[in-house]
This record gives structure tokens, C-alpha cells and sequence, in this order.
């Protein structure tokens, strides 16, 4: 019995589209740099074959520049030790800076507002201010902490809480928020600064 010719040839369509008989061929990661090795390697064997001279000068000259490479790298390491070894021990770990006092900032304050630059008087006056607190023991000096935070905290009589809100508003209406400024707002932080402050009870 014979099978009709489009039978056969929809069984063997089906059979051969199966992935095992797809013959495609798989992508390799590394076939190019494989094909410029194996390229390289037959160019210099020809050099080899067909110009000694070529290959023994080709050799020398890499030779020569691994050996300048190795060199370099021993010359570096050297170094490096020679300038770990020559470090003062004092000086391999950095101390923290020192903090200045608020007598200091009160002079950069002085200076500043003699220059005619009162926004940055105003932020060196109110740095003295609470480095004076800190030192009274009313509230405690951070790197992080922002003038808010400060009149917050601050353990001080009623009165004198409103007086710090009130040289905070001061801070960041003319500092941070742009408004003009000049020696009457430097003379008011500048008079808190070196003011009596009173703690609160309990």
C-alpha cells in the first residue's frame, strides 16, 4: 500500500520540525576572541617559518617590555613601602578637628559684620550662642542638628526659651530664607550671644 505523496511529506514536515533536527548553529561567547587568537598564532608562526630574524627581534622587543612592565611595578611597590615606613605614627590616623570655642566665633562674627557680610555674621553669631549653651549645660552642641532642633531642646526658663525662638526665626528669616539684613539683626543675635541665660527649674 502506498502513502499519498502529501501524507508522507506532512509526517516528514512534522518529524523534522522537532528541535532535536533543528540545525541551527549555537552562538559561542568567546568564538571571536578564539578566531583572532588562532589568527595571531598562525601569523606569527608564519613570521617564524618565513622571517626568523623578524620573530627573534619580535621576541626581544616583549621580552623587553615585560621586563620594563615587572620593573615599574617593583619600583612602585618599593616606593610605597619606603613612603608607609617614613609616615609619622602620629600623623597615619588624623585626630578629629578641634572644635573652636564661642569666643572665637564671636570674633569671626566681629570680622565678618565689619566686612559687610552679615548673613555670615548672623550664622557665627548664633554658632557662639550655642556653643555657650552647650558649655552652661541648657542643650547639647551636634554636627547634624539644625538651629530648630537647638531651640527645641534647649532646657531654659519660659522667658528665655521665647527669646531663642525668636533669634531662630531671626537666623532663618535673613540667612536661609533671603530676606535683607544688616547691622540691627547682627546686633541682636550678637547681644544673645554674649546675653545671661537661665536654666529651667528641675
Amino acid at each position: 500500500m502506498q502513502l499519498p505523496t502529501d501524507s508522507l511529506r506532512a509526517v516528514l514536515d512534522s518529524v523534522f520540525s522537532a528541535p532535536a533536527y533543528r540545525w541551527v548553529e549555537e552562538p559561542r561567547p568567546l568564538a571571536t576572541l578564539r578566531t583572532w587568537w588562532g589568527r595571531l598564532a598562525d601569523w606569527v608562526s608564519s613570521v617564524r617559518s618565513l622571517h626568523p630574524v623578524l620573530f627573534q627581534l619580535l621576541a626581544l622587543v616583549l621580552a623587553a617590555i615585560l621586563v620594563a612592565i615587572l620593573v615599574h611595578a617593583g619600583y612602585v611597590f618599593q616606593q610605597t613601602v619606603r613612603a608607609a615606613a617614613r609616615r609619622d605614627p602620629k600623623t597615619a590616623l588624623p585626630s578629629s578637628p578641634r572644635r573652636r570655642d564661642a569666643t572665637w566665633y564671636l570674633a569671626a562674627a566681629d570680622q565678618a559684620a565689619a566686612a559687610g557680610r552679615y548673613r555670615d555674621a548672623l550664622r557665627l553669631a548664633f554658632e557662639a550662642l550655642v556653643l555657650r549653651l552647650d558649655a552652661m549645660g541648657l542643650l547639647r552642641w551636634g554636627p547634624g542638628k539644625t538651629a530648630r532642633d537647638y531651640s527645641r531642646e534647649a532646657r531654659l526658663l519660659p522667658g528665655d526659651r521665647e527669646r531663642l525662638v525668636g533669634i531662630v526665626g531671626v537666623l532663618y528669616r535673613h540667612v536661609y530664607s533671603g530676606a535683607p539684613c544688616g547691622a540691627p539683626e547682627y546686633a541682636v543675635l550678637r547681644g544673645a550671644a554674649a546675653g545671661d541665660w537661665h536654666a529651667a527649674a528641675g
